[in-house]
Formats: structure tokens, C-alpha cells, sequence
């Protein structure tokens, strides 16, 4: 499954956020006593952010607590709103970035998507990153 590549950022407001696009996904940028929290997806081979699809019926909000809890075994608190990403893999898509607070992050994650858990600390970085999860670190983190 080759990576998206990131075209913008629209730092705007999440109620604003539907003039522009209906996000179809949710990335969250997790922050822990030692950095941020990263996942290695096992079938894009890469370190990214939790996220993932938005289920119907369910909000951005939900779905990027949703997937933290699934992805990295991780309950965040105080979510913020960061924006929308816009990415393309041949098509568009917009997803939706927050940032929340994590106090217990575990040693090892394993599952059917997730091969790892690690941290992103400025100065200090994982390879390989995808350029989008970059960015949105550099930027947020």
C-alpha cells in the first residue's frame, strides 16, 4: 500500500472545517512523558501517527480516541481540534488532526495493523516516517 503524500494543512476550526472537506479519516498526535506516540504499521512497512478511517456514524473526535485505543492501546485525554490534512494518493483526502495527553503508554504493542510503539521526540526521529506524520510532528508536536 504505497504512502499518500501530504498537498496542505488547513489550520482551521473544526466547525469551520466541513466548508472546506468531510474528513473520511482521523490522525491524533499523542503526547507522553517521552515524546509522541508512534505506531509501525506492518503492512505499510513505516512509524506513523494512530489513525485511521472514520466509521458511519461516528465523529472525527471518535474515531481518533477510537483508533488511539485500538492502535496503540492508549487512552488520551483533553483532545484538541489541530485542523485538516490533505493528502493525495491519486485521489484526495482530508483527514482530521488532533492532539491529546497520554500518561500510560505501553512498553509493546502488537496487533493485526500495529507491529510497535515507539516515541517521536524532537531531534531524535524513527525511520522510516512517512513525510505526512513528519510534518504534522514538526509542526504540532
Amino acid at each position: 500500500m504505497p504512502l499518500a503524500e501530504m498537498v496542505a494543512l488547513h489550520e482551521v476550526s473544526e466547525a469551520q472545517s466541513t466548508r472546506l472537506a468531510v474528513p473520511t479519516f482521523a490522525v491524533v498526535i499523542a503526547r507522553s512523558a517521552g515524546g509522541a506516540v508512534l505506531v509501525f504499521n506492518r503492512f505499510r512497512k513505516v512509524w506513523e501517527l494512530p489513525g485511521g478511517f472514520i466509521d458511519p456514524g461516528e465523529s472525527p473526535g471518535e474515531a481518533a480516541r477510537r483508533e488511539l485505543f485500538e492502535e496503540a492501546e492508549c487512552r488520551g485525554q483533553a483532545f484538541h481540534w489541530l485542523g485538516l490534512v490533505e493528502i493525495s494518493d491519486g485521489a484526495t483526502h482530508f483527514g482530521a488532526v488532533y492532539r491529546c495527553e497520554v500518561d500510560d503508554v505501553p512498553a509493546a504493542v502488537q496487533n493485526e495493523e500495529v507491529a510497535g510503539i515507539a516515541y517521536w521526540r524532537r531531534g531524535a526521529r524513527l525511520a522510516p516516517l512517512g513525510a505526512t506524520d513528519s510534518a504534522l510532528l514538526d509542526r504540532f508536536a
